[in-house]
């Protein structure tokens, strides 16, 4: 079992903490769950081919066409031959794109380049997928999970190490230095002595950089402004150090997932809350406050009641959040302008408020299966694969058609006007999106 299905694996044994009968409230029917899905970035068993859309001002859609386009379409093989298929997993980062594919969990990367975001040895932009070079030559393998954000990239490795690419100038390498070497290199241990092990998961936000050990403890490195480091300092750390505990006691433990963005943290904890911490000017913490926080706590629950539970899955953006919950339905909290809060506003939420359905009448998401959050948009993979999406448009980055917002959840479209097939997993670039999608479900 891979460390990435292991999480997975450990989040299917929480047990559901409060039923409505324990709370005093009539019983009803309980909704039939929704299987705890991987972590973003993850390699899955399946494989698809990969569907982009949106900005492609660098080559981040990795295919030819316009400057942007909101209908979504293959993207080109290696080497411009054919199309990218027996992929595992897709990750998108501020202008480029990242895939870790076939048996071998070989890494491949397309888009923008000025900072060796793409890890192939040079600052040269590409438009379709070249192989990740590895830190001691050849090319990068045996991959497990992938990140990206901004200039920067990151892979977790079946041995537990992790590999990094792109900017380094806020330590955001994790070697020890504030540099940003052309090849990428692996994370060094907390105190230096060697290689960083026993990692299983990473989230990147490009400038902060997180992993979880397989023991349910989190590492930071990179920037620390707003105490996105949850360390309880402001100082920027080139090396990994410990995520504090709950109101800055000990060090966090009991993790089961990890998401960073926009200078803020978040952990999804065994039990199924969720705890924030770093810049919340926008709300983006959810606690009811617009306080920066150097030291992870709960984040409240939906309008402020109690604090979040019952939560499988969690994904962070530049000023928001969302939360996939047991029951297949989704929340969200923090900045609104463009409606990716998904809850049919655009007000800014300081708590965690439902994503609604398509319909107007329907109050809420429901049978969301994966969630995934975008620099001012969202996207949900329904338990049959329907793809959804809402938030910022401009771009295309919605998939949808149109270069237009929308403040609740809608469908995906390929160029041609049709459904791209069911999706199997997604990446989200600032504004780009990249559906990893079932090959018999393909149009084409």
């Amino acid at each position: 079992m891979t460390p990435a299905r292991r999480a997975a694996a450990a989040l299917l044994a929480v047990p559901v903490l409060l039923t409505a009968a324990a709370c005093g409230e009539p019983a009803s029917p309980a909704p039939r769950p929704i299987p705890a899905p991987p972590a973003a970035g993850s390699a899955i068993e399946r494989t698809g081919a990969v569907w982009t859309s949106g900005l492609n001002a660098s080559g981040q859609l990795g295919r030819p066409g316009a400057e942007t386009d909101p209908g979504l379409a293959p993207v080109t093989g290696i080497g411009g031959e054919g199309r990218l298929d027996g992929v595992h997993a897709v990750a998108g980062g501020g202008r480029h794109s990242l895939a870790i594919v076939g048996a071998g969990g070989e890494v491949v990367a397309w888009g923008a380049n000025d900072h060796g975001q793409l890890g192939d040895g040079t600052t040269r932009d590409r438009n379709v997928p070249v192989p990740v070079r590895a830190p001691g030559g050849g090319r990068l393998g045996d991959v497990v999970a992938i990140a990206a954000n901004n200039d920067f990239s990151m892979a977790l490795r079946r041995d537990g190490t992790v590999v990094t690419w792109g900017k380094g100038s806020s330590g955001q390498r994790g070697i020890g230095e504030r540099t940003a070497p052309r090849l990428p290199t692996t994370v060094r241990a907390p105190d230096g002595s060697g290689p960083l092990t026993g990692i299983t998961a990473i989230a990147a936000d490009g400038h902060t950089e997180l992993a979880l050990r397989g023991d349910g403890q989190v590492l930071a490195w990179g920037a620390n402004d707003y105490g996105n480091l949850g360390d309880g300092t402001r100082e920027d750390r080139s090396l990994p150090v410990p995520v504090r505990g709950l109101s800055g006691e000990g060090h966090l433990t009991g993790v089961a997932r990890i998401a960073v963005a926009g200078q803020h943290g978040l952990a999804l904890l065994r039990d199924g809350r969720v705890a924030s911490w770093g810049h919340n000017d926008l709300g983006q913490l959810g606690d009811g406050t617009r306080r920066d926080r150097l030291v992870p706590a709960l984040v409240k629950g939906v309008r402020g009641k109690g604090d979040l539970g019952g939560v499988s899955a969690i994904a962070a953006a530049e000023k928001h959040n969302y939360a996939l919950r047991e029951d297949g339905t989704v929340v969200a909290w923090g900045n609104n302008t463009a409606g990716q809060l998904g809850d049919g506003t655009v007000e800014l939420r300081t708590e965690p408020v439902p994503v609604v359905g398509r319909s107007k009448d329907e109050k809420r998401l429901r049978r969301a299966a994966q969630v995934f959050a975008g620099e001012a948009y969202g996207a949900a993979i329904l338990a049959d694969g329907t793809t959804l999406t809402w938030g910022a448009g401009g771009s295309g980055q919605l998939g949808s058609g149109k270069r237009a917002p929308r403040s609740r959840p809608g469908p995906v479209a390929a160029a041609a006007g049709t459904a791209p097939g069911k999706a199997l997993s997604a990446g989200v670039g600032e504004r780009h999106l990249i559906l990893l999608v079932s090959p018999q479900d393909s149009v084409s």
